[in-house]
């Protein structure tokens, strides 16, 4: 049986892997959380400062916890001698429609 993230569509943002869907949510969620402090905060000049990045590392850590990596990493045993150095490591994303924005 196929797997329901291997229908989806990926971006490629900052050389990661992500679904467009689940970078729209982390976004509306860090900013609203970051106006939200920042709106919401007394008007003591360092406050609404504070309290913005308050929300803006609350919704990092919030989209985090949600949402999962997309990337696989694959080890290939490396074999003998190559001319050029290589990790071994190969990074691939789990769909096959992978777009640059």
């Amino acid at each position: 049986m196929p797997d329901a993230t291997s229908s989806r569509s990926y971006l490629q943002v900052w050389d990661d892997t992500v679904t467009l869907r689940d970078l729209l949510l982390s976004l509306i969620i860090t900013t609203t959380l970051c106006l939200g402090g920042y709106i919401l905060a007394p008007e003591r000049p360092p406050l609404p400062l504070m309290f913005g990045l308050g929300g803006a590392l609350l919704g990092f850590v919030i989209s985090t916890i949600a949402f999962r990596p997309k990337r696989r990493v694959d080890e290939e045993p490396s074999s003998g001698v190559s001319e050029e150095p290589s990790s071994g490591i190969n990074t691939t994303s789990p769909g096959d429609t992978v777009e640059e924005v």
